[in-house]
């Protein structure tokens, strides 16, 4: 309906086109997957106040904040921790499929990532992987104070935490870079007087 209105308009039209284009694709590494499935469905009644809940920190023994034990997440969480080198992040997911695992991964390495694992449950899961940031400045995910937390240490002590390496050691699942069909979309506009 949208798409109509805008259509009429504003004369917009939409040509869809499916290319082979350079992408990654988790699959499942030969140990297989290292996922526990979701033991709730996300409709209990810890869910209903999970905008409200902030779960506690404590000092992991890297020496960088986690999520301490024992809590019962009602929804993922993301920290983000930008240092004197690089930029580490660590996701708690809760109640996620590879899919939105790798929909947030697509954003980080900026190429598509399709899943291609098969696997269709829902999982809880911690991740930890570093970026190397070439020296150049944090990015901000909103004005200060945001979710990044400034350490002028470095980040990058274990070169083993790049997401390549981590995804086979932390969840059993690799990352392969193929070329794949994709759909993509091209919009013109012509204004109407």
């Amino acid at each position: 309906m949208l798409q109509s209105l805008l259509a009429q308009r504003f004369g917009l039209t939409v040509h869809r086109e499916t290319r082979e284009l350079p992408m990654y694709a988790p699959e499942v590494s030969k140990a297989g997957p290292k996922l526990k499935v979701s033991a709730t469905d996300g409709t209990g009644p810890d869910s209903a106040d999970a905008t409200f809940f902030s779960p506690k920190l404590t000092k992991g023994s890297d020496g960088f904040p986690e999520i301490a034990g024992g809590q019962n997440l009602p929804r993922s969480y993301e920290m983000v921790l930008g240092g004197s080198d690089g930029i580490m992040y660590k996701l708690w997911a809760r109640r996620e499929t590879v899919e939105q695992l790798a929909d947030r991964l697509s954003a980080q390495l900026s190429r598509p990532v399709v899943d291609k694992t098969g696997l269709k449950d829902v999982y809880d899961f911690a991740l930890t992987w570093t970026v190397d940031n070439g020296g150049a400045g944090i990015p901000r995910t909103g004005p200060p104070p945001d979710m990044i937390e400034m350490h002028s240490s470095p980040i990058l002590s274990d070169p083993g935490l790049s997401i390549f390496a981590a995804l086979p050691a932390q969840l059993g699942l690799k990352l392969e870079a193929k070329r794949g069909p994709l759909e993509i979309g091209r919009a013109s506009c012509r204004e109407r007087v």
